[in-house]
């Protein structure tokens, strides 16, 4: 009998792209979108009733921009956390196995690579909501015997990026920077585990699919600068006026690779 995967999120760039990644590594697979407003517990248990058994549930959808969260932040707990509680209820007792996209705002900044038992001291509004989404799932899941894979995703960026992302915005004013011209960049020294989002997408979809359990770091292991990835962006050498305090996100990926061994890339 084919695989029943249930995923939310599927519009969103790291949606998209494990759509694509289940389509090569789960060809066979029976793959149902949603389409409820997760805020809404009636609506998301009416379209769980209606998806049939499931096998697995992939939970990647998320309001994550910096500004729509902390313009909304009673917006953003509904959605991170609250809507992750409401699918929980909505699956009960049934024992699909859950994937659980998080985020490596969850720990506290630390100098070297971070492991999954690391401090867990959310650096953003937007990690407090995702902590609270993993208690929930953690506690939920336990009393009613699911599997639970938690994803800390470090930090994607992808071409089809728009809005306050770091990608974008980086993109957009380097269409009318001046070269040899200061180029103001805050947190330039802050390091970050960047990732290709359609990589990071097929490593959530590949964790997914294993047994594995737990919070999992998903990145690439290996850190640069913004400044860097600035000016990895850059048609020419940029002149970069560093601005403000700096930090430290970077992945280690040891568990992540004894998971996937050789499929970690």
């Amino acid at each position: 009998m084919s695989q029943r995967i249930f995923i939310t999120g599927s519009g969103g760039i790291v949606g998209r792209h494990a759509m694509a990644a289940l389509a090569e590594l789960a060809p066979d697979a029976v793959v149902i979108r949603n389409t409820a407003d997760l805020t809404k517990p009636d609506e998301i248990a009416q379209v769980i009733n209606t998806a049939g058994p499931l096998d697995l549930v992939i939970h990647l959808a998320a309001m994550a921009p910096v500004k729509a969260v902390q313009g909304d932040p009673g917006g953003a707990f509904a959605v991170n956390a609250g809507g992750t509680i409401n699918l929980l209820a909505a699956l009960g007792n049934t024992h699909a196995r859950m994937l659980l996209c998080s985020s490596s705002h969850v720990y506290a900044s630390k100098e070297t690579p971070i492991f999954e038992t690391d401090t867990i001291e959310p650096v953003s509004l937007y990690g407090q909501t995702k902590r609270m989404a993993e208690l929930a799932a953690q506690q939920i899941c336990a009393a009613t015997g699911r599997s639970l894979c938690i994803a800390r995703l470090f930090s994607i960026h992808d071409p089809e990026q728009s809005g306050s992302y770091l990608r974008p915005t980086l993109v957009t004013r380097l269409k009318t920077a001046v070269p040899e011209a200061p180029f103001d960049l805050y947190g330039a020294g802050s390091r970050r585990d960047f990732l290709p989002a359609a990589q990071a997408a097929r490593l959530i979809v590949e964790l997914a699919l294993s047994d594995a359990e737990g919070p999992v770091n998903v990145g690439s292991g290996c850190a640069m600068t913004v400044a860097d990835f600035a000016q990895s962006l850059a048609p020419f050498p940029l002149n970069i006026r560093p601005l403000g305090q700096n930090d430290t996100l970077e992945a280690d990926v040891t568990r992540l690779r004894a998971i996937l061994g050789e499929r970690h890339d």
